[in-house]
């Protein structure tokens, strides 16, 4: 994360926006170690290989960079969607973040929602921040 405060600039990960958003309502953003890293590779890896075998034409770790303009304030956001898969209409284009949890599935929407609420402000920008892109 990186202010500019003369040129009223910032510039930072949606990763980083979303543990901001997190924190400004309460919701600590979950403890990361070597483990959840070890295992979310394998995850990535893992559900690669299974829309590979489907045909699917699933694209992943897809950058993405915006520039948003607020109160004055030049932002630039920038990240990396683990999976996106295109518009098949009648189907909406999807848009996954892998994470690692250890809550036990399935689990309500909202109770994921209240435990893991930055995950979700991750995909929620990353989904804003296509549709400024004009990407399905």
């Amino acid at each position: 994360m990186d202010f500019a405060l003369d040129a009223r600039s910032a510039s930072l990960s949606v990763g980083e926006l979303a543990d901001f958003a997190a924190e400004r309502i309460g919701r600590v953003p979950p403890a990361s170690g070597a483990w959840r890293a070890r295992v979310g590779t394998q995850w990535h890896e893992e559900l690669r290989r299974r829309e590979q075998a489907g045909g699917s034409d699933a694209r992943f770790e897809v950058p993405i960079r915006a520039t948003v303009l607020h109160r004055g304030w030049r932002i630039v956001l920038t990240g990396r969607i683990d999976q996106w898969v295109p518009a098949q209409p009648p189907r909406p284009a999807r848009l996954r973040e892998i994470k690692t949890i250890t809550t036990a599935l399935p689990a309500t929407e909202e109770s994921l929602r209240a435990a893991y609420g930055t995950y979700v402000a991750q995909l929620a920008i990353y989904g804003a921040l296509r549709r400024l892109e004009g990407a399905d």
